[in-house]
This record gives C-alpha cells, structure tokens and sequence, in this order.
C-alpha cells in the first residue's frame, strides 16, 4: 500500500478556476465600483445586506487600500456584547447567472497588525468571507447552492495583501448569483479586514471527462450505485452542494479509534492500464467541521484487487483534513497503474477517524474514475480548440506543480506563466510537439531563476490555433 501524502498547512487562499478556451478571450469583470475609489471612496455599485453598512479605507482614515486611493474596510459592527446569536454585515452584488458558467469571485484581502482578527477556533471566531451564492429567483428565493472562502480571520498574514478566489458552477435552475463579501461575528472579538480590487467573472466550464465509468457520480439520484459502509448519507441542503441537486456525507462512527465511513464502486482492471480518481471536497462550519487540531480526514483511494479479492496495490490522497479551508469546494486526484495481477479495481470515498473522540464530516461531489491511456490520448470531445490544457496538479502549491495538456496533431506549442499584472514571469517550453499527452513541471521559479512571490498565476498555451489559460495558486 502506498503512503498517504504528508499533510501541510494551507493559508487561507484557495483557487479553483474554469478553463478560458478562446483564441482571444478575455475574462469581462461583472463588478461596478470594484475597487471602490467611485466618488472619491464609496461603496456605489454595491448593496449594503447587513449591519450599519462598512466603512471606506482612505487616505484620510485608516489609509490602507491596494491600488488607487480607496479600498473596503469590514468588521463586526454589532453592539450589545456579549451576542447571544450569531451576527453578519457585508456587502454584495447580483446576477442573472447563465447555468453550467463558471462563477469566479477574487480580489485581495489584508488585516492589520493595528487590528487584527483573533480567536483561535475557526468556527467560533470573527471572519470575513468570500461567497458565491445562487438562488432560484430574480429577487429572494431560496439558495440552491454555494461556495465560499475565508479571506480573513486569525491565521490571515498581517500588513500584506493576499489574493483570494473562490469560484462555482451555476447550476440549473439558478436565476440570480450574488457576489457576497460577509463579516461573520458569532463572538464580540476585535478585529477588521481590508478588501480591494475585487473581480467577478464568467467563464465556460472546462468539458467533461470523457469515460467517467461511476454511476451517479455527482449524487444526483441520492446513493444509488455506491456500496457504503459506516455514516454515509445523502446531502440536499443548499450549503452542501457543489452541483446541485445532490452530494453525499461522510462522517465518523464514532466507536473506536481508526473506524471509517466510506463508500466505493468496482470495476473490471487491465494490469498495465492507469487509473485517475478526481473529487471535489469540503467541510464546513455549517455542520461538524474537522477539528482544527484533529486527526480526523477524508481521502480519496484507489484500490487493485486480484481474483480472490485480496488487495494488490492501492493509491490514496487527503481530500479533507484539519488543514482544509472551511466552506470551500476544493478539487483532489490520485492516479494509479493496475499492477500485475490485477483483475478488479475500486473507486473510494473515505472518512476515516484516527480519534474516536473527535466529531467532523465532510461533503463530496460530482466524483470521475476513468481509466486512461497514456499514448494517443485524444482531445476532449466538444473542446473548440484542437488541444486541451489540464488544471495544475497540485494547486495551490508549494516547491512545484505539474502542468499537463494533450494536442490532437503535431504542433508548435508555447506554454508560459504570468503574474496578476501579466508580466510574463517564465517560459516553460517553447518547440514542437507530437500528438497525445504531454507534462510539464513548474518550480515555482522565474526565468532569472529567483523563487517566484506567493499569489495567483495564470499559465498560457499557444498553438497556431489559438490559446488556452487557467490559474494557479503558488503558496509559501
């Protein structure tokens, strides 16, 4: 059995971004006054949802923005502490949403050493939010499903601006998308965040997978085709959705120490052939969130089989631990080649609980397990671009990540990296290639060779028939 990754530390930053697949696309920002310099510092543009209304960063007050003169400044406003219910303010604007677009909320987000967020449980402290919410009418209605990410709270790095993004598919039957800044205050505790240059674009969904063999892998007709062992249940509720209508739970028994939930499927291996596993993945402060300090985790697994059952080789990646980021729909992969000997292999989805005293759950959705060649593998069907180019593995990431795209004939290919400013920061390959598959590997470094600042980048591949971008998150 192959070792389970080491955990790190994640900060609070996370990006899950939509391929843009256009010879000349450029992302529209959906946002009025984004930076909130409009009348010399205001919030025109947006609508006040909770609280008093936030104040404005100028450099006549607290002289704190990004860019320009003006940026946002969030905090718990509420009075008559200690608050026995839990509290909110912010801010935000709406959208017709158009379903199956991607829906991407990011911008940069700073706390202060002159007042800083504290408290050290998570759910249970002050924290500034970035949320995509979609819902089932023009005005009120119901939410039928979200994404969000702490943008700020105790763990946030202070006097320094930190990239933020957050993003979510429409699903169908959504007829408004709110673009949501939120200070949530379940606690009096001091504390503020800054926000600037926020961005809320609209881009195509990346196509489908092709040869997803699971059944009901995005959870839609409840628990069907999975066999489940442990707590696993359905999930309808709006909070728990990545795609609507459905997602699955898992959670811990709660006996004894080491005891898991899981469900899997099983199909017929090829020894020789790779296996590839994807999932999106969260926990929440909704409901049981992992214990900051806690052992618990979810995982994905890949596990081969001979034809008496016993286990041959496995494969397993953490999609969810203490480290995760609370309310964030984050994706996770795990591949594996069926060794000699193998006759079936299973698809896993596992919480497994290391502490029996420890409580936690986490959510999964719109699941793939595919098996894949890796010589002649064609383009995706439905790709307006006779090549494809895959997210990053891992992201966000650390010392490096790998960049993989397949070409349907031979081409002469550019692949580069750009900052937020799109400086070209590296050139990673620049000749021709043969068609198929093709990886490539990212340092983290820039064409001078100096280690490449913490933030958002965004990698480009040009071929003569067009050009392809998506972003990626390097952390430190």
């Amino acid at each position: 059995m192959k070792s389970i990754p080491a955990r790190i530390r994640l900060p609070i930053v996370l990006t899950a971004l939509a391929t843009v697949a256009s010879a000349a696309s450029a992302e529209t920002n959906l946002l009025t006054n984004p930076g909130f310099e409009d009348g010399g510092g205001s919030y025109d543009g947006w609508t006040i949802l909770f609280g008093t209304g936030p104040n404005i960063s100028t450099p006549a007050t607290d002289n704190i923005f990004r860019s320009g003169s003006a940026a946002s400044k969030i905090f718990g406003e509420f009075s008559g502490c200690p608050i026995p219910n839990f509290d909110v303010g912010g801010y935000g604007q709406f959208f017709p949403p158009t379903a199956g677009q991607i829906y991407e909320l990011s911008g940069y987000s700073y706390v202060s050493s002159g007042d800083p967020m504290t408290g050290s449980i998570p759910c249970a402290s002050n924290r500034c939010v970035a949320k995509i919410a979609f819902f089932n009418a023009p005005v009120g209605g119901t939410e039928i499903s979200v994404n969000e990410v702490v943008v700020g709270d105790a763990s946030t790095p202070l006097d320094t601006w930190t990239p933020f993004s957050v993003s979510a598919p429409a699903p169908d039957g959504a007829m408004r998308v709110e673009a949501l800044i939120l200070f949530l205050q379940p606690g009096c505790a001091e504390g503020s965040t800054f926000l600037d240059d926020l961005s809320f674009c609209e881009t195509a969904p990346p196509p489908p997978l092709p040869d997803n063999v699971l059944v009901n892998p995005s959870f839609d007709a409840g628990l069907t085709g999975w066999t489940a062992f442990g707590n696993v249940e359905p999930e309808t509720r709006a909070f728990g959705l990545r795609t609507a209508p459905g997602s699955a739970k898992l959670f811990g028994p709660f006996a004894n120490p080491g005891d898991a939930s899981a469900m899997s499927q099983s199909f017929a291996a090829t020894p020789g052939l790779d296996w590839q596993l994807q999932v999106w993945s969260f926990h929440t402060c909704e409901e049981s969130p992992i214990s900051p300090t806690g052992l618990n985790y979810g995982s994905a697994k890949i596990v081969f089989k001979d034809g008496g059952g016993a286990v041959v080789d496995s494969a397993e990646t953490i999609i969810a631990d203490s480290t995760s980021p609370l309310g964030t729909w984050t994706h996770h992969s795990v591949a594996a080649t069926a060794p000699t000997g193998a006759v079936t292999v299973d698809a896993f989805l596992l919480f497994v609980q290391p502490d029996s005293t420890e409580n936690g759950a986490i959510w999964v959705d719109d699941v793939v397990f595919r098996e894949t060649v890796l010589v002649d593998a064609p383009v995706l069907a439905g790709n307006p671009l006779d090549f494809e180019l895959r997210q990053n593995f891992p992201n966000p990431f650390g010392r490096s990540t790998r960049i993989d795209f397949v070409l349907a004939k031979t081409a002469p290919v550019e692949l580069s990296i750009y900052d937020v400013a799109g400086r070209r920061v590296r050139t990673l390959v620049e000749g021709r290639f043969t068609p198929g598959p093709h990886g490539i590997s990212w340092d983290g470094r820039t064409a001078e060779g100096k280690a490449a600042a913490a933030g958002v980048y965004r990698y480009v591949l040009r071929t003569p028939s067009g050009q392809t971008s998506r972003s990626m998150m390097l952390l430190k």
